[in-house]
């Protein structure tokens, strides 16, 4: 502490991502007449004297033009909302890390400098800026709000509609168009189609376990078989009702309000 060091040091640095938000948000604003559809949740803010509703999907709407080609996921990743007034102390930070013999990590070259403003209609573009992320390439998404629906049960177009929230660049399409056509008609990247694996793999290994379990209260396999070794054996009846379950009263988006004041 002395010296100014971290306690602990990680390889990865988790970032909470209230994905919900962002899939009613476009639910909300390409199919308004869906009435099953949530109204996103606002936090009602004062700025010179009027109240004002503030939701977290406002940075990403109401991005620098220099950031459209970023879908969500990635630029969750690379950028966040910081005050003016911390601008600054992010840069020093920023310029002692570099100094300390670490490599710097430059600015992408979708994006001409570090910081950017709100395009008009945020409500917060006068005392924040939009900030790249020091070693985003650390960064990962944390998903909080629910798990995440699956592409083989349940809603098939609330599946799509979360997909393509998270993956593609421009949500703009007919209105006509259902969600699960937008889906095949686009074309996802190889990282995108990556990610999208690996959200699924929980459930793969949920869905093997289930069979096992149930090929051995049908006796068809004896106590002594093994569990395939890619199913975690952590994942017991508890851990997974907790993620496969989503209260919306527990997992509502508590929108921070640290930054803004």
């Amino acid at each position: 502490y002395l010296l100014k060091n971290p306690d602990h040091y990680t390889s990865y640095v988790f970032v909470p991502f209230y994905w919900h938000t962002f899939v009613t948000e476009a639910c909300s604003v390409y199919y308004p007449q869906d009435t099953a559809t949530a109204q996103p949740k606002l936090v009602l803010i004062k700025q010179h004297g009027k109240l004002v509703g503030l939701s977290s999907s406002f940075d990403y709407t109401h991005r620098p033009i220099e950031h459209e080609d970023y879908n969500l996921y990635d630029w969750i990743q690379r950028f966040q909302r910081v005050s003016k007034h911390k601008k600054k102390q992010l840069e020093d930070n920023k310029d002692q890390s570099d100094d300390d013999n670490c490599p710097p990590h430059p600015v992408p070259s979708k994006s001409k400098s570090s910081s950017l403003s709100f395009i008009e209609g945020h409500p917060l573009a006068n005392t924040h800026v939009i900030s790249l992320r020091h070693n985003h390439e650390k960064i990962i998404p944390n998903f909080l709000g629910g798990s995440l629906p699956r592409p083989d049960k349940e809603d098939r177009e609330f599946y799509c509609s979360t997909v393509l929230t998270l993956f593609r660049k421009d949500l703009r399409f007919a209105t006509e168009e259902t969600w699960h056509d937008a889906f095949l008609n686009y074309n996802f990247n190889n990282d995108c189609i990556f990610y999208m694996k690996n959200i699924n793999l929980i459930y793969e290994c949920v869905d093997a376990r289930d069979d096992y379990r149930a090929q051995l209260k049908a006796g068809k396999l004896d106590n002594t078989t093994k569990l395939p070794s890619s199913i975690p054996t952590h994942l017991n009846d508890d851990l997974v009702s907790h993620l496969c379950t989503y209260d919306d009263q527990i997992h509502s988006d508590p929108f921070e309000l640290d930054d803004i004041i």
